[in-house]
């Protein structure tokens, strides 16, 4: 099998996420090299002094921090793994409820919020351009806090490695989905952004 990119194994999930690939014969890499057939950022970073609640006003510095580390950094690394993408081409991120304008009702934490908000809208406009270059994308929201990790991963791994069809399922027509980014959770569900 190929080889899967993931950003760090510093977290339970990434662990384990890592043992279900390495499992399916896939060599695990946590640096962008050729051959990669999957790139998976698992980065979710919140920063110093990002904390203050709703009326308190926003801390720039925090903000612009967590911009720096939720946004640039992912995006550079992406930027050195993709001329060495190979095969399946698929592209995976963490994101959060936390970063949806629909259905966000966090009162603190602005800067990590926003920074997971401008992610979602920076990947839509990479998808428009690397889409017909064969590459797709998937968002992935792991519940952190609510579903164990093992069962995360597992749904991420069902998620980032199989395709999207009209609802999911294939309708005999051979209608593809895989130009609508979406947020998918770790119960399955589309969260709406």
């Amino acid at each position: 099998m190929g080889k899967v990119y993931i950003s760090s194994l510093e977290t339970p999930f990434a662990e384990k996420l890592a043992a279900l690939f390495e499992k399916d014969g896939y060599k695990i890499c946590t640096v962008p090299e050729p051959g990669i057939e999957y790139f998976i950022d698992v980065t979710d970073e919140e920063v110093p002094g990002d904390d203050r609640k709703a009326g308190e006003g926003i801390d720039a510095d925090a903000a612009a921090e967590a911009y720096r580390k939720n946004v640039c950094e992912p995006l550079a690394r992406l930027s050195e793994a993709l001329p060495g993408m190979v095969g399946r081409k698929r592209i995976c991120f963490l994101n959060s409820v936390k970063s949806s304008i629909n259905l966000s009702t966090e009162t603190s934490g602005y800067g990590h919020n926003m920074s997971r908000a401008a992610l979602n809208l920076i990947l839509v406009l990479s998808k428009n351009g690397l889409a017909e270059k064969g590459y797709t994308f998937r968002l992935f929201d792991p519940l952190a806090g609510t579903v164990p990790p093992g069962l995360a991963a597992h749904s991420a791994m069902g998620y980032f490695t199989r395709d999207r069809f009209a609802d999911d399922e294939w309708d005999g027509l051979g209608r593809n989905d895989e130009l609508n980014l979406v947020v998918r959770d770790a119960l399955g569900r589309e969260l709406p952004w």
